[in-house]
This record gives structure tokens, sequence and C-alpha cells, in this order.
């Protein structure tokens, strides 16, 4: 009797592989062939669950942010307004190797999303997720009393990300060294310069959260 396939868990093995791919060499290296290679599979298995190369690298996406924004929403609720906001902007750093797998992931990402409607899609809704955390934090810390009330939070949150992206493309592009002590002082940094708060940043962030 043919053993019967679990389609979700297959699927899920080869959004992994596809993740696993990119991260390792890059967009260039992302074939029909590689991914399912990665994924221990044949190549007719893995067009079996997908129409294109473009909607494994969409729902690759999908899969590589599950993760991550698992973390960020529980660092986004701890108690301490203050803290959980910096917690947050600390997950999104390059900090070591599997953020920065992470960011090279996406900086591909990005650039295919010049030349394809649906990546170019999938990229403006995860900009959008991450300006409405980021807003949302900052709000927060508001109405806590940690932050000054005459912060923007609109201008503020798009100030923190596109810190974040310019640590990111420092520390993956420019060939000059940031060590994650350093992306996390500019944080803190940017922190007290332009969020102003009322009260001292709380103690560092245990290093496992780092």
């Amino acid at each position: 009797m043919p053993k019967k396939v679990d389609h979700t868990e297959r699927r899920e093995a080869f959004l992994r592989a596809a993740y696993r791919v990119i991260k390792r060499e890059g967009f260039a290296g992302v074939t029909v062939r590689s991914v399912a290679k990665e994924a221990g599979f044949t190549t007719g298995a893995l067009v079996h669950y997908v129409d294109s190369m473009d909607q494994l690298l969409v729902e690759a996406s999908e899969f590589s942010a599950r993760d991550v924004r698992a973390k960020m929403e529980a660092a986004e609720a701890l108690e301490d307004a203050l803290l959980s906001l910096r917690e947050v902007l600390y997950l999104a750093l390059p900090s070591d190797a599997d953020k920065r797998g992470n960011w090279n992931y996406f900086l591909g990402f990005w650039e295919r999303s010049v030349y394809n409607r649906a990546v170019r899609k999938v990229t403006h809704l995860r900009y959008t997720e991450w300006l409405k955390r980021t807003a949302r934090l900052i709000r927060r810390a508001q109405l806590a009393g940690d932050i000054s009330p005459k912060v923007n939070t609109k201008e503020a949150s798009r100030a923190c990300v596109a810190l974040i992206d310019g640590i990111a493309i420092q520390v993956l592009r420019s060939g000059q060294s940031l060590p994650p002590g350093e992306q996390r002082a500019i944080i803190d940094d940017w922190i007290t310069l332009w969020l102003k708060p009322t009260r001292a940043l709380p103690s560092p962030p245990s290093p496992r959260r780092r």
C-alpha cells in the first residue's frame, strides 16, 4: 500500500530547503534542482507543489518571517515598554551569523522585487508590518510615560527602520566591521537622542536574546 503523503509537511520541507539554499548561496544559487536536492526529493516532486520559482520564493519568505515574528512578538509582550522596544530593535540587527543570513536573504528578495510584482507586494507587506510594529512600540512607551510625548510616532518609526536598514547594509556590504556590541550601542544612542526617554534605559538584555 503506498505511503500516505502529508502534503503540508512536504510543502514545509521545500520551503525550509529554499530558505536554506538562499541563505547559503544567495538568490543566484536557487534553482528547482538545488531546492529539491536540499529537501531530499526529486525535481518532479517540487514542481507538484509550486507553479513557479517566484511563488516558491514568496512562500519561502513567509516561512522565514515566522521565526523572527514569533521572537519579536515575545519581546513586544515584555512588561517594561522601553525594554520591549529595545529588545525588538535588537532582534532586527544583523548581530550573528543566522541574522546575517536572514538579512542576505531579504536583500536578495528586495532586489528581485524591482522586477517581480508578487515579490514586490510581499516586500511592501513586510515593511508595513515592521513600521506598524515599531510605531506601536514607540506609542506604548509614550503612554507608559517612558518617552517624551513630543516625539512624532510616525517619524520615529520610519527613522528607526531606516537606521536598522542602514546598519544591515554596512555590516553586509561595506566591507567594514561593525561588531554586535557597536550595533546595539547605535540603537541605544538613537533611543536616547531621538526618543528622549524620561528615565535611564533598562539593564542590557540577556545574551540569548541579543
